[in-house]
């Protein structure tokens, strides 16, 4: 007798994390902004115990940053390394996504059949422009990658590397 268990594993989602504060903002305005703001609360004067006051003032401190320096999240956007990402694709996705919503909120079995086979169709060029702009987008990058290399090697030959231009031209 054989017993055996499979387990599914779900993809997680792409969580974001906590809100940070933007301290690069830090600023000699900004300082003087937060310095009054400090001091306008009044955290410093109670002084009750040691823990309180630290825990008052740090609070204090943590509330005038937010609402001045501001802040951000970790991962919030998923586009972000899309360097490829065009107009048309952008056009195309739209159209995919609003097939999508029609299939969602059809009711009857025949509009759903003809939502499903525009959905289908919809994604097919979505995907082909997907594929298109990420070709021609790798293309260009590697044509500029040989075209600075190229131009790397030909300073080398003509003396002039690392040592009289300290860094390597692009």
């Amino acid at each position: 007798m054989l017993d055996m268990e499979f387990k599914c594993l779900k993809w997680k989602k792409r969580s974001v994390g906590h809100p940070r504060v933007k301290w690069w903002k830090l600023t000699k305005e900004n300082i003087v902004k937060l310095s009054e703001r400090i001091t306008e609360e009044g955290a410093l004067r109670q002084v009750e115990d040691v823990y309180t006051m630290w825990e008052a003032m740090a609070g204090c401190i943590r509330r005038s940053a937010k609402e001045i320096l501001g802040t951000t999240r970790k991962g919030g956007n998923k586009m972000k390394g899309a360097w490829w990402w065009n107009g048309e694709v952008k056009e195309k996705v739209k159209e995919k996504k609003e097939a999508y919503a029609t299939l969602v909120n059809c009711g009857t079995d025949e509009e759903k059949e003809i939502s499903r086979v525009r959905y289908k169709a919809t994604k097919k060029v979505a995907k082909k422009a997907v594929a298109v702009a990420k070709s021609m987008a790798y293309n260009r990058y590697i044509k500029n990658w040989r075209r600075r290399r190229v131009r790397r090697k030909s300073l080398n030959w003509q003396g002039l590397g690392k040592k009289e231009l300290g860094t390597w031209v692009s």
